[in-house]
C-alpha cells in the first residue's frame, strides 16, 4: 500500500500541466465562493438575480435603421450616413431588467435581397425579433410579412415573439405609414399567433432621438423570459 501511495504522489508531481491547472481552478473556485459569501453578507438580494442569455435578431429591409437602432442601444450614438451590413453583424450587451440579468446576443441581419441565401444560418436559435420598417417608405412596411416568413421558418423554434418598430418617427412630415395602419397590422398578427400563445407588440421609434429604443429591448427581453423560462427559474 505504501508503494502505491508513493507511486501516485510521484506521478502527480511529475505531471507537466494537469496538477498546476487543477490547483489553479481550485484556487479560483475558492475565491469565487469567498466573493459570493461576501456579496450575500453585504446584499442579501444580490444572489437572487436570475441570469439569462437571449439571442434576438433585427430584421427588415435595407436602410430601415436596424444598425442605427442597435448602435443607439449600445450607447454608440446615431450615424447619419448609412453603412450597409454585409450578411449579419453581431453585438452583445448585458442589462438588468426587472431583477433579471440578461445578456442579449443581437444579430443585425442584412436587408438586401442578395443576402437572402446566407441569412437562414443567423436566424437559428433566436428567441425573438425586432421587426423594423421605415415610416417614410411604405414598401418596407409591406415587406414585413416576408421577413416574418423567414423568421418563423429558420428560427428553429417556429413562431417567436416580435416587436414591430415603426422607425424614423423624427421624419413625421415624410410619413407614408400611419400609426393606425401599423396598429391594425399588429392586431391582425396577434390573432394569428394567439394559437401559439404568443403576443407581438408595436412601438414607434427613432434611432436619431432614441425614442423607445431602450423600451423595445426591455419589453422583448422581459416577455421572452416570462414566456420561455421554466417556473423553477
Amino acid at each position: 500500500m505504501a508503494n502505491k501511495k508513493q507511486s501516485k504522489k510521484k506521478t502527480t508531481s511529475s505531471s507537466d500541466k494537469g496538477p498546476v491547472l487543477f490547483d489553479e481552478n481550485i484556487k479560483k473556485h475558492k475565491e469565487s465562493q469567498k466573493e459570493t459569501i461576501e456579496v450575500e453578507e453585504k446584499d442579501p438580494d444580490a444572489y437572487r438575480v436570475s441570469s439569462y442569455m437571449i439571442k434576438i435578431v433585427l430584421i427588415g429591409d435595407a436602410a430601415v435603421g436596424k444598425t442605427s437602432i442597435r448602435q443607439r442601444y449600445l450607447g454608440k450614438g446615431f450615424q447619419k450616413e448609412h453603412l450597409a451590413t454585409l450578411g449579419a453583424d453581431f453585438a452583445a450587451t448585458t442589462r438588468i431588467i426587472d431583477n433579471h440579468e440578461i445578456k442579449f446576443q443581437i444579430w443585425d441581419l442584412a436587408g438586401q435581397p442578395m443576402f437572402k441565401n446566407v441569412r437562414p444560418r443567423f436566424f437559428k436559435g433566436c428567441f425573438g425579433a425586432l421587426a423594423i420598417f421605415d415610416i417614410t417608405r411604405k414598401e418596407t412596411f409591406q415587406n414585413l410579412s416576408n421577413w416574418m416568413e423567414e423568421l418563423y421558418q429558420y428560427s428553429g423554434r417556429g413562431v417567436v415573439p416580435m416587436i414591430i418598430l415603426a422607425n424614423k418617427s423624427d421624419l413625421a412630415e415624410e410619413r407614408e405609414v400611419t400609426l393606425e395602419d401599423a396598429n391594425k397590422y399588429v392586431d391582425q398578427l396577434n390573432k394569428k399567433t394567439k394559437e401559439h400563445e404568443l403576443e407581438n407588440f408595436f412601438l414607434e421609434t427613432s434611432a436619431k432621438t432614441g425614442l423607445n429604443i431602450e423600451k423595445a429591448f426591455e419589453i422583448l427581453g422581459q416577455y421572452i423570459i416570462d414566456k420561455f423560462s421554466s417556473s423553477e427559474e
